[in-house]
């Protein structure tokens, strides 16, 4: 039997892809996903300068593209707009083997025990950005979280404490996110080919300054192996089974990679979480109950089950990046359907994410749905998944609940609007809190009184 034709919405073809990624543009993420429910769940969405565009939201199907052979659906490719920002030598955008061959030189960092030694650094980076905040007017959220998971990351990286170093090294990373999170990143990667990201002399200005920052950071490494340097330095050190090690342009555009989606992402889910837990007493009750009883310095050793239930289900209901792709090398059959070669596979994991089938009542948050049981591994993707699933993850997991442990133990915090955030409208590689999480903070050794004033 033939495979039948993709539904595309209003019947746009190539020609009005321009007008669809306008639309995507004012609606955002969420125009994507209304569609994808209405007509999914795979969708063909023609979009100006992207070539063939098919938005899939079925656990099924995102299980299939996740499991595809490296050569059959390329990952790299499928993150193409990635690499303008992260560089095209970062480990994200290669393609296999060298992707895996990359892959496992960075997992020893962000994995296993070392994690615990990441602790104290992150419940310090806490009360110290807890000391800056206001008290009685309301902060948002969204921008102390940025705020505090760019110190934690600059930390991290490149092992440095003094607050004068880790603003000096965040500084160009911080205007590199602005620039990824910015309407014109997508705009100019739809015209690359007419010179779009090759022109684009803010970008060219802060690689730069990102060069001079971190190049001599990697040689100064290299000339002397025990100076402390962080992951930095790690970076440096490693070499694979074959004895070869990462160039300074592989470091260098790793640790882009890493310092942007590890600050960025991390800084949504935490404006998510508590903006959920500020409208579910019961929730925030239960996460207050685990982080008085336990010490910083022992999270993760299994004394933080509910929490971690509050991580997961945040993810699933917001996951921060929404969307993940792979791209077709040649004729590839998805579901029902048949893709030409170089179709880019677009993966809405906010969508199978509250898929109806896995989730009862979907939209509603219950963290209880992973007590005592492994998030389902098709339908719960905030990561992503197959070999590029994220590889910072449990680093992720790690400063989620040492932040909001420290920020539950040692302040207060209470919601200023009485309905629940919902994400912005236009489009961005992040789903971000309309309102950015507006809450009012007090200290633990404040008077005891409500912060507001």
């Amino acid at each position: 039997m033939r495979a039948p034709a993709l539904p595309v919405p209003l019947g746009l073809t190539h020609v009005f892809g321009g007008l669809y990624a306008a639309a995507y543009g004012l609606g955002g993420q969420q125009l994507v996903a209304g569609v994808v429910r209405r007509m999914g769940p795979v969708v063909g969405l023609p979009v100006l300068g992207y070539g063939p565009v098919v938005a899939v939201g079925d656990p099924a199907l995102a299980k299939q593209v996740f499991s595809a052979k490296p050569d059959v659906l390329l990952g790299g490719e499928g993150v193409g707009p990635a690499a303008a920002i992260y560089g095209s030598r970062s480990m994200f955008v290669q393609e296999e083997p060298e992707h895996l061959r990359r892959r496992k030189l960075l997992i020893p960092p962000l994995h296993g025990g070392v994690l615990d030694s990441y602790v104290p650094i992150i419940e310090a980076a806490t009360r110290a950005a807890m000391a800056r905040w206001p008290q009685g007017r309301p902060i948002r959220m969204v921008d102390a979280a940025r705020e505090l998971t760019l110190e934690v990351i600059v930390r991290v990286m490149f092992g440095v404490d003094d607050p004068a170093d880790v603003g000096r090294l965040g500084a160009p990373f911080e205007e590199l996110l602005s620039l990824a999170l910015s309407d014109e990143t997508p705009v100019r990667y739809a015209a690359r080919r007419l010179g779009g990201l090759r022109m684009w002399g803010r970008l060219a200005a802060v690689n730069r300054r990102i060069d001079d920052t971190v190049l001599p950071l990697i040689a100064a490494r290299r000339a002397d192996p025990s100076r402390p340097a962080g992951i930095l330095g790690m970076l440096v050190d490693v070499r694979g089974e074959d004895g070869e090690g990462l160039s300074d342009r592989q470091i260098r555009d790793d640790l882009v990679t890493l310092i942007l989606a590890g600050h960025e992402t991390t800084a949504t889910t935490l404006a998510w979480m508590v903006d959920l837990l500020l409208h579910h007493p019961e929730a925030l009750q239960g996460v207050t109950a685990e982080a008085g009883a336990i010490g910083a310095a022992e999270v993760g050793d299994g004394g933080t089950r509910y929490t971690e239930a509050v991580i997961n289900e945040t993810l699933r209901l917001w996951p921060p990046a929404p969307i993940t792709g792979r791209m077709t090398a040649g004729r590839y059959r998805l579901g029902d359907y048949t893709l030409e070669p170089g179709t880019r596979i677009v993966l809405l994991l906010d969508v199978i994410n509250r898929d109806p089938g896995s989730y009862p009542d979907p939209d509603d948050f219950r963290p209880e749905r992973f007590l005592g049981q492994r998030p389902p591994a098709s339908a719960w993707v905030p990561f992503g998944g197959g070999l590029k699933r994220c590889i910072g993850a449990a680093f992720a997991m790690c400063e989620l609940t040492t932040v909001l442990h420290t920020l539950l133990r040692e302040g207060r915090l209470e919601p200023v609007d009485s309905r629940p955030e919902r994400p912005r409208g236009r489009a961005g590689p992040v789903l971000v809190p309309r309102n950015g999480t507006r809450v009012y903070f007090s200290r633990a050794d404040a008077c005891s009184a409500s912060p507001r004033r």
